[in-house]
């Protein structure tokens, strides 16, 4: 296993961005086909029970298809190889992102809005009016776990607090499979730039 997610999220890895696309298109056409076919098709054939599934999943995928083409859309945002390399002081790599306390804490924060910025060097959560979350170098983060399809997200040690970057909705009905690739590449390039 340990040699899969080298590949995976080693220097041969795939493009994510082009990747997320490719995996945001199959997503979106198997949602809308399950939906066609499990629950409206039962529907239509006078079981009544299904057009309550037919109206939530619906209105989830239609939410996930506009949602997956707006500008700051995770897909959008994927980062390019090398992005946070090359990022600088004054031309940082930033984010949509969503913050929330490690599953451990209990009773913590609740989940925030913002911006996860990388300039090279040190990684920081922006919220708010100019509020910062946590503004620490890389090579200080310890990144807890491998992203994958259950936690498409970062989970980020910092001077022992526990922090949970998100990247999607918690509706979006393809996160499971485009998350780790968004995330992944967070992953690699953060271990590359330092982090543990």
């Amino acid at each position: 296993m340990a040699r899969k997610v080298r590949d995976r999220f080693g220097p041969n890895r795939p493009d994510a961005r082009r990747l997320a696309r490719r995996l945001r298109f199959w997503t979106l056409i198997s949602t809308w086909a399950f939906i066609f076919v499990f629950m409206l098709g039962p529907a239509l054939l006078g079981n009544p029970i299904y057009i309550a599934f037919v109206v939530i999943f619906g209105g989830l995928a239609i939410a996930t298809t506009i949602g997956s083409r707006r500008p700051e859309s995770p897909d959008n945002e994927t980062l390019e190889r090398d992005e946070l390399k090359n990022a600088t002081a004054d031309q940082p790599v930033a984010v949509n992102a969503t913050w929330a306390p490690s599953m451990r804490v209990r009773g913590g924060e609740p989940m925030t809005k913002g911006f996860l910025i990388c300039d090279g060097k040190r990684l920081r959560f922006e919220y708010g009016e100019d509020k910062i979350r946590f503004d620490t170098p890389i090579d200080r983060i310890k990144i807890m776990t491998v992203p994958n399809g259950f936690r498409p997200q970062l989970d980020l040690s910092i001077a022992d607090s526990g922090h949970t970057i998100r990247f999607f909705p918690v509706w979006d009905l393809g996160a499971m499979f485009i998350g780790p690739t968004v995330a992944g590449e967070w992953y690699a390039q953060l271990k590359e730039l330092g982090a543990s």
